[in-house]
């Protein structure tokens, strides 16, 4: 029995076919590769967007420090000019009333140019306080400025009607003034006009936030000419 043998052209086209084949066995993933790679994929897109978010974060608490850095900034330059600047016939009391749980009680000056002046309408006021109440977040107080007028007839309860307030701190965990009396040389919490007729030296300013460790110290000079009202 005889056998032909395939033409040379049958062969070629055969070993074509095979290679072809082969090769495209070689250049496909199984399942276990692919599940491999959508894995480590997922790894590195959450390790970019943690990154990200970690960025952002740092930013905006960069910024927010740096936002009530300066705010405070103005708080304190606003006070030491305030104080530095009163004229003569001004009338100082503060801690005559029944002061806040971390607070010192409120301040009370009359007479002179009202400080913190956001609008015309407070430059009529004849008094300011300084009052610290209870903040909406819990445990928190906030400093608060109230411009007053005085009223026509002044009653047995108060002497003053408000016009305005604005909150100058918010986020308090304490806030506490002191006075220096130069010829007792003792500071005090409070201030009577009454008892201390010669007005205080200094002003010192102690508070503290209830999200900042640092506890802030501010000491002005205040005019040492001032004369109660009669």
């Amino acid at each position: 029995m005889f056998t032909h043998l395939p033409a040379p052209e049958a062969i070629q086209r055969s070993s074509l076919h095979d290679r072809r084949a082969g090769s495209l066995r070689r250049q496909g993933f199984t399942l276990i590769e692919v599940i491999l790679a959508m894995g480590l994929i997922g790894l590195l897109i959450g390790g970019v967007y943690s990154i990200a978010n970690g960025a952002l974060q740092l930013g905006t608490s960069m910024n927010n420090a740096r936002v009530a850095e300066t705010r405070l900034t103005h708080f304190t330059a606003a006070w030491r000019d305030y104080l530095e600047n009163l004229p003569p016939g001004i009338r100082l009391s503060c801690g005559l009333e029944k002061a806040r749980r971390g607070a010192a009680g409120n301040l009370l000056i009359e007479g002179g140019q009202p400080p913190f002046v956001w609008t015309g309408r407070v430059r009529l006021a004849d008094a300011v306080e300084f009052a610290i109440i209870r903040s909406q977040e819990p445990g928190a107080l906030q400093l608060n400025v109230r411009h007053l007028k005085r009223l026509e007839k002044p009653n047995a309860l108060d002497a003053y009607e408000p016009i305005a307030e604005l909150t100058l701190l918010q986020g308090l965990k304490e806030f506490r003034w002191e006075f220096y009396n130069a010829e007792k040389k003792r500071w005090f919490a409070s201030w009577n006009p009454e008892k201390d007729t010669s007005p205080p030296l200094f002003m010192r300013l102690h508070f503290q936030f209830l999200k900042d460790p640092r506890e802030y110290e501010f000491t002005y000079w205040i005019a040492n000419d001032l004369v109660a009202l009669k």
